[in-house]
């Protein structure tokens, strides 16, 4: 049977490295962990809960590895949507080549049963581009992309889900660099949000998303269409906006590449966060 990822194609969970030098005869760094914006827009999902048990630093030689964090956390992604926690600051110097993350269960509730997500990968390994020296400000994002990461084989039946359809095969990206934010919002032509609708960034000569979120519901901290896109690159992009009835059509998060958009707009990232962006989705 085809593959169906849950009506929902972009959540994010974003691991957010800060690496700020020090000026001092120690010559050590100060290194910030943090946790970001995991959006589900489907009614019937309620939590989203994921272990993380380790985070670590690892170089070329084992020995000079750090450990970030070893207290198991526990997360609902879908307390995260556009925001940052974060795991405690640690001092430490050196070059690191890669980082690892250690996840030890997976859950899914769907009206009110809370479901196992089995894991294919418990252990993950994510290699930068070029080693890190920690006396260097940098940022690294590593992009936990939900909408791959987790499948349902099978036609959904939010009614009666079958436990055993249900796998995690955690899927990241990594940015690093110096990030901004985007932050927006998706309205019709009487100025009222559009809730659920998909933002993916596309680079303007990549053929694939950089990031994807989708629009909010009115809360205290949201309007109504509003989203934020954390943490990109200096560079050309394009945002695609999909609405709830297209992309909750495809039967894999992929089409998202040649999916004709409902609404796009043109954004430019120099050194400043982009605000206010508003995109009228008919």
């Amino acid at each position: 049977m085809r593959k169906y990822a849950l009506c929902v194609m972009f959540f994010v969970l974003l691991f957010v490295l800060l690496i700020s030098g020090c000026m001092n005869l120690s010559n050590t760094g100060e290194i910030e962990i943090y946790l970001t914006d995991a959006v589900l827009p489907v009614s019937d999902i309620q939590k989203l809960d994921v272990t993380i048990d380790r985070i670590l630093l690892m170089s070329d030689t084992e020995d000079a590895s750090i450990v970030v964090t070893d207290e198991a956390t526990a997360v609902n992604l879908l307390d995260l949507i556009g925001t940052e926690i974060s795991f405690p600051v640690i001092q430490t110097y050196g070059t690191f080549t890669q980082i690892r993350f250690e996840i030890s269960q997976a859950t899914i509730t769907v009206n009110d049963q809370e479901y196992t997500l089995e894991i294919n990968s418990n252990s993950l390994k994510y290699p930068f581009t070029e080693p890190i020296d920690v006396n260097e400000k940098t940022v690294i994002v590593l992009d936990f992309d939900l909408s791959r990461s987790i499948k349902y084989n099978g036609s959904w039946n939010s009614s009666n889900p079958d436990p055993s359809k249900f796998h995690m095969t955690p899927v990241v990206h990594v940015r690093y660099g110096k990030l901004y934010d985007i932050n927006g919002r998706v309205v019709n032509s009487n100025n009222e949000g559009i809730v659920h609708a998909l933002v993916a960034l596309f680079d303007t000569e990549e053929a694939t998303a950089v990031a994807s979120t989708f629009t909010h519901k009115k809360s205290n901290n949201w309007e109504d269409g509003e989203f934020r896109i954390l943490k990109i690159k200096p560079g050309k992009y394009e945002l695609r906006i999909f609405k709830e009835e297209t992309y909750s059509t495809w039967n894999d998060s992929d089409e998202i590449i040649s999916a004709t958009p409902d609404a796009t707009a043109d954004v430019q990232v120099e050194n400043h966060d982009i605000n206010n962006i508003e995109i009228l989705l008919e």
